[in-house]
């Protein structure tokens, strides 16, 4: 049996190797030190930022045990976008440290939610609807405004969804100061995924909002706060990216997922049979490679492998382009036009590195055949 490995997976796969052979409630791997690292470096690099982990990227316990485990002198709150995500983040941190960033309301969860964000410290607004639940339910956290990032280089672009333009931006801090409500500061996402500069896109989000964050200090006599969202990847270069906003006279908070997610797991998938079709393997679609299709990744190259014969690493020179399939029965499932090597064999192992940002929690049980994620 095999090993098939990435190029940037052949070092992270032998501080696993120990836990050969894989198996079935072998498949996925938490990489706690990679973890560490991740902390340590937003530490390093961007103390005056508070990073609160958005949840929803992946809300293991390993995750969140380590995140919030006070041995560490890190300073981590949790961003929670639901009520079962709020109820989650309670367990690990104190009210104070979490931000509830979904800024919509579901209209027969508002008493149940209103309760929730009692001591929450944030609420996302980001229109005039959403203003009038505030207002209706009687919602007393203080607001920030989700305002567009103007960002349209990303692979997942929020402005699409979410954020407010600038023009109803002060028609909406109007409206809050007539109502009592205090906006205490602006939110933006500059996107999530894709290879452009992490640099420019917050330079531009940043500049945009710019005028609305001289304005609300109008309003108050504390310090605004920004929340520049995320949108970073895992190896990012924090300083360069981010470094320029230590001198702004904000308090800033972030809301990083896959910047801590990603390295924190690593998958392994089993091939199950090869067909003049192309490769079957035991994940796919509808598992934890939903990312294919919803994250825009695409499958690695597997440029070495781990012969546990021989007990040594092995160069790749052939591929071929195939198509991969999943385990279940919906054509669907089906990752296309992938380079694969032409000597992989049923029964031997891929394993993918830095998979943890969006991959367990978009997950689903389909045709009844579970995926890797049971932790």
């Amino acid at each position: 049996m095999r090993i098939f490995l990435t190029q940037s997976g052949v070092d992270t796969f032998l501080l696993f190797k120990h836990l050969l052979p894989f198996n079935s409630s072998k498949r996925w791997f938490f990489d706690k030190q990679q973890l560490i690292n991740q902390m340590n470096n937003w530490n390093t690099s961007l103390p005056w930022i508070k990073p609160f982990y958005a949840l929803k990227s992946n809300n293991s316990s390993n995750i969140l045990k380590t995140m919030t485990d006070k041995r560490f002198i890190h300073k981590i709150g949790l961003d929670a976008a639901s009520m079962n995500e709020i109820l989650l983040a309670k367990k690990y941190v104190k009210t104070t440290d979490i931000i509830y960033t979904n800024p919509h309301i579901i209209p027969h969860e508002g008493d149940k939610l209103c309760d929730l964000l009692k001591g929450i410290r944030f609420k996302i607004v980001d229109s005039v609807c959403e203003l009038e639940n505030i207002i209706n339910f009687d919602i007393t956290n203080d607001i920030l405004l989700r305002v567009n990032s103007h960002v349209d280089t990303a692979d997942c672009k929020f402005d699409s969804k979410f954020g407010v333009n600038i023009e109803t931006a002060y028609k909406l801090v109007q409206m809050a100061n007539n109502n009592n409500i205090k906006i205490r500061g602006l939110s933006f996402h500059i996107g999530s995924g894709g290879n452009h500069s992490r640099y420019d896109a917050y330079k531009k989000a940043f500049n945009k909002a710019a005028p609305l964050l001289n304005h609300l200090q109008q309003y108050s006599n504390e310090k605004i706060i920004l929340d520049i969202g995320g949108g970073l990847k895992s190896d990012t270069d924090l300083t360069h990216v981010l470094g320029w906003t230590k001198d702004l006279p904000y308090e800033i908070i972030a809301e990083p997922g896959r910047y801590y997610s990603e390295p924190s797991y690593h998958l392994a998938t089993q091939i199950m049979s090869i067909t003049e079709r192309g490769v079957f393997i035991d994940n796919g679609v509808y598992h934890e490679l939903n990312v294919y299709h919803r994250d825009n990744w695409k499958f690695p190259l597997l440029t070495h492998y781990y012969d546990i014969k021989t007990n040594k690493i092995q160069k790749i020179d052939n591929h071929l382009n195939i198509n991969i399939f999943g385990p279940t029965c919906d054509s669907y499932d089906m990752i296309k036009n992938c380079m694969f090597p032409t000597n992989i064999n049923k029964g031997d192992w891929i394993f993918l590195n830095n998979m943890g940002a969006y991959s367990s929690s978009g997950k689903c049980d389909f045709n009844g055949i579970v995926g890797a994620s049971n932790h």
